[in-house]
C-alpha cells in the first residue's frame, strides 16, 4: 500500500530552551534540590515539599520545581517503572500534570535526540522516501 501523501509541507520540531544557570543559579538549583528530595522522603507532598525551600527569582523557582518533577518521574518511573497514577498519588498531584510532565519529558529527549543525530551526520539524506 501506497502512503498518501496529503501535506507536503515539512513539520517542524518543537524548539526547547534549555537554561544556562550562572554559578548563584547552580548553587540555588542544588541547594532547592536537596531540600525538595529530603521532604518528598519525610512524606511530604509535592507541594509541601515546595513550600521547603523559597527561591526569591520566581522564574527561577518555577524552573526548578518542574525540573524536580521530571526527576521524579524519571527516578520513580523510568527508574522503579512505578506507574504514573502511583507517582501522582504518592505525591498527591493530579494525574493530568504527572501525564502532561511525562509527555514533555519524551518529547524534550526525542528533540534533543534528533538535534544531535543531526549534528553528528549533517548532510546524510536517507534514500528512502517512507
Amino acid at each position: 500500500m501506497k502512503k498518501k501523501n496529503t501535506d507536503n509541507k515539512k513539520q517542524s520540531m518543537p524548539e526547547f530552551d534549555f537554561k544556562e544557570f550562572t554559578p548563584e543559579e547552580s548553587a540555588i538549583y542544588e541547594e532547592a534540590v536537596n531540600k525538595f528530595r529530603e521532604a518528598i522522603a519525610s512524606g511530604k507532598t509535592l507541594r509541601q515539599a515546595y513550600e521547603t525551600y523559597a527561591i526569591s527569582d520566581k522564574d527561577l523557582e518555577k524552573l526548578i520545581q518542574v525540573d524536580f518533577l521530571k526527576i521524579l518521574i524519571a527516578e520513580r518511573h523510568f527508574g522503579r517503572h512505578q506507574p504514573l497514577e502511583e507517582i501522582a498519588k504518592a505525591l498527591d498531584v493530579s494525574p493530568t500534570i504527572i501525564t502532561e510532565t511525562h509527555a514533555r519529558m519524551l518529547q524534550e529527549v526525542g528533540v534533543t535526540a534528533g538535534s544531535q543525530f543531526g549534528e553528528e551526520f549533517d548532510g546524510i539524506i536517507p534514500k528512502t522516501n517512507d
